[in-house]
């Protein structure tokens, strides 16, 4: 691992996942679309409310491999994810080895992060100074799990019966939908004609900034739950400079993961600071 890498998953385990997540490049400019008429446009909505519908998986287990260049350093990690609804993440990178060098979960509430080669540990609460300084508003953890996942979160009955827009994306190979939350952030959403899924997902701030660019290349179904997972994601906005991919591998479960796995307990010689 290079020390550009090791010094962003020292500083925060967990949170550095979600900063790259949130990685960004400038340049990134709103797509162009063209208008609907109405009945496609009817049509177009109800497409996107079926996805809307789709549940999440309660639980999910998956190995990733992770590229980024940022700043100019690039580099690749292999990792383990766990997520349980609606918040509860763990994280994990590894060496060639296979051997864990960081080790970061949060409950919704808290979270602590190892790094076994330094033997600290370092706790803090979610939406505290030390996450906001990794993570800074007006995202949120719960985005996080979604955002993986390839869902559509946050469509409440009265956006979709009139406040969402939809429009034809030049390539005409999917549909644009456009929408606000209660943060006052824009959604922009490109529905996949042919797989009913989502390809592209875009946080845009009130100065149209692009916060969050996430693009879904393809995805894996399990058949025996039917849940689907993407397999490779690429990542860019403007939080952080650089680029991510991430390169589902390896195991994909949904199978219910004990309460334990999102508490940690670290070797008594190991240093604990306490975070604000």
């Amino acid at each position: 691992m290079n020390r550009p890498l090791a010094r962003v998953l020292i500083h925060s385990g967990l949170c550095a996942l979600i900063l790259v997540l949130l990685s960004a490049c400038g340049g990134i400019s709103l797509p162009k679309t063209s208008a609907l008429p109405p009945l496609e446009q009817r049509e177009a909505i109800e497409r996107l409310t079926t996805l809307a519908q789709e549940p999440l998986p309660p639980s999910v287990e998956t190995d990733y491999l992770i590229s980024w260049s940022i700043l100019g350093n690039s580099g690749r990690v292999d990792a383990v994810l766990l997520m349980d609804e609606p918040d509860q993440l763990r994280f994990s990178a590894h060496d060639p080895l296979g051997r864990t060098l960081y080790l970061a979960v949060s409950d919704g509430t808290n979270f602590t992060m190892v790094d076994n080669r330094a033997a600290t540990v370092r706790r803090g609460w979610v939406d505290g100074a030390s996450w906001r300084s990794v993570v800074p508003d007006p995202l949120i953890l719960a985005d996080i799990v979604p955002l993986l996942g390839g869902r559509v979160h946050g469509l409440t009955s009265s956006v979709l019966s009139g406040q969402i827009k939809a429009a034809q994306n030049l390539e005409q190979t999917g549909y644009w939908f456009v929408w606000q939350d209660s943060r006052k952030l824009s959604h922009h959403l490109l529905l996949d004609k042919e797989r009913n899924l989502v390809a592209r997902h875009l946080l845009v701030d009130k100065k149209d900034a692009i916060l969050l660019d996430v693009s879904y290349l393809n995805y894996d179904l399990d058949e025996e739950t039917g849940y689907f997972w993407p397999k490779t994601t690429e990542v860019s906005g403007s939080i952080v400079k650089g680029k991510l991919l991430l390169e589902r591998q390896g195991l994909l479960s949904f199978d219910p993961l004990p309460v334990a796995t999102f508490f940690l307990e670290h070797p008594p010689h190991f240093k604990v600071e306490q975070l604000r």
